[in-house]
């Protein structure tokens, strides 16, 4: 399956420091841009507004952050769609945190300091999950119905 003929990815990056969001945003721009569409946010109220109105496929958050943490991102946006890949980016990990995380369906969980190639591999085999999905959906709803 080409990547060329498939319909970018919409992440959403949320990070209430700014420059985690600038980092986020060029690295994934320069290495992924041509397979994904990445929407930035600082606040995760404008976060909510734009994953309500839109199709979120992958979500990049940090776990802490002012009045909405990352675990309640990742509720609300498994709510909209069962199938966001959900990855936390945070510098304040905890055993209670990840194992939320796991609980929740979490896709995978990065520690800051930002390892761009790391970021960058858990994206590639973000897509790929996608795409797998995808084809199983299509390919579920497309299939004769069973007499």
């Amino acid at each position: 399956m080409s990547y060329a003929i498939q319909k970018k990815l919409q992440l959403v990056v949320i990070d209430d420091d700014p420059a985690i969001v600038r980092i986020v945003t060029r690295v994934v721009n320069q290495a992924l841009g041509e397979f994904i569409d990445t929407i930035d946010f600082t606040t995760p109220h404008d976060a909510q507004r734009w994953i309500d109105q839109h199709c979120c496929d992958v979500l990049i958050t940090d776990l802490q952050m002012p009045d909405i943490d990352g675990l309640e991102m990742l509720r609300f946006s498994k709510a909209r769609n069962p199938w966001t890949q959900v990855i936390f980016l945070t510098g304040h990990s905890s055993l209670q945190a990840i194992s939320e995380a796991i609980e929740l369906g979490a896709s995978d969980y990065l520690v800051k300091p930002l390892d761009q190639f790391e970021m960058v591999d858990v994206l590639r085999q973000s897509h790929a999950r996608f795409l797998r999905w995808r084809t199983a959906l299509g390919q579920t709803i497309h299939r004769p119905a069973a007499v």
